[in-house]
């Protein structure tokens, strides 16, 4: 029998020793690359179910909600109030893994920028520059320092035509000149943001203005007075003219915090003597409302959820859903 030299015998089991240190490594990368993966999935199906679970939460908001909204309009059916369970602010609860928080407010506070187009019958919308909603919104810019041209792009976004309205308007010519072209609406706005895509509402435009501006789906515009924000004089001052914004401001700054109980108990205040105030500007003033916004967020361990949804009463008690949008909440 041939024996092999012991050198050649310890280089084969050097070999083998490196073959096996070789496999072993290989392996220990594919599960550490799979333990990775692994880790990955869980974290990613955690964070998918914190995000279903923060979303959920943000829905059963909606729905409590509206309990609450027709609860208060069963209680006091003729007004709405800051004094009413709907309008505390800065609501906080509690939930198993996180938080959720909320705030309902009237959108009949603001100015519906839609109420400055009209629905007429074979026109479609159509702006009446005379009418107390086109000239309130003047005023309104007027008294935010804004350019009043403003309003004559708002109104060709509207309107259902194609010829400018005005040395500041703007139509499909104007738009599609742009990069990305793009069309005017010739319709009515679903959210106030709608306005950046308009000529000459830049972000400090924009800054100013949205305040006080909403856009609710209908061509006509009513001024929950017991609702207003006191540090908004100006949306009073806009519908009444010749009422100063230092009467207005002293008008909101000494209402009760329930309101007023009637129109003809505000209609006789002082600051109201000696203005001739027109009858339809006076049915424009409420003391109750129409529309509602919500705006909830849910923080549920690494998801994170917001929901804005826009509520109406009709029939006295029922609140429908005109629309929710899920993302970040302003």
């Amino acid at each position: 029998m041939i024996s092999m030299p012991r050198h050649c015998e310890n280089k084969e089991k050097g070999v083998a020793l490196v073959v096996v240190l070789l496999v072993v490594a290989l392996v220990s990368l594919i599960a550490t690359d799979l333990t990775g993966r692994l880790q990955r999935e869980i974290r990613r199906s955690a964070n998918v179910f914190d995000h279903q679970q923060a979303q959920y939460y943000t829905l059963g908001a909606e729905k409590f909600a509206m309990a609450v909204l027709q609860q208060s309009i069963k209680d006091n059916p003729e007004r709405d109030d800051l004094a009413q369970a709907w309008a505390t602010q800065g609501l906080y609860f509690p939930v198993e893994g996180g938080d959720l928080t909320g705030a309902i407010t009237d959108m009949n506070r603001c100015f519906n920028l839609n109420s400055i187009a009209t629905k007429q019958e074979g026109a479609g919308l159509v702006v009446d520059k005379k009418a107390i909603a086109y000239r309130s919104y003047q005023r309104l810019l007027s008294l935010l320092g804004l350019p009043s041209g403003l309003s004559d792009s708002l109104a060709d976004w509207l309107d259902s035509d194609e010829q400018v309205g005005g040395i500041d308007g703007a139509e499909d010519l104007e738009y599609e000149l742009l990069t990305p072209a793009y069309r005017a609406a010739n319709g009515l706005m679903i959210e106030v943001s709608e306005l950046r895509l308009i000529q000459g509402y830049t972000p400090d435009v924009m800054k100013k203005l949205r305040p006080y501006v909403c856009a609710l789906p209908e061509d006509n515009w009513q001024l929950n007075i017991n609702t207003i924000d006191q540090d908004k004089p100006e949306l009073l001052a806009m519908l009444i003219e010749n009422l100063s914004l230092s009467s207005a401001a002293t008008i909101l700054a000494e209402r009760k915090q329930s309101g007023y109980d009637d129109l003809a108990s505000f209609w006789q205040l002082e600051a109201f003597a000696g203005l001739e105030i027109d009858g339809q500007v006076k049915a424009m003033v409420q003391l109750d409302s129409d529309y509602y916004m919500l705006r909830a967020k849910a923080n549920i361990g690494r998801g994170h959820e917001g929901l804005t949804s826009l509520f109406k009463q009709v029939n006295k008690g029922k609140i429908q859903i005109m629309w929710r949008d899920f993302g970040a909440v302003e």
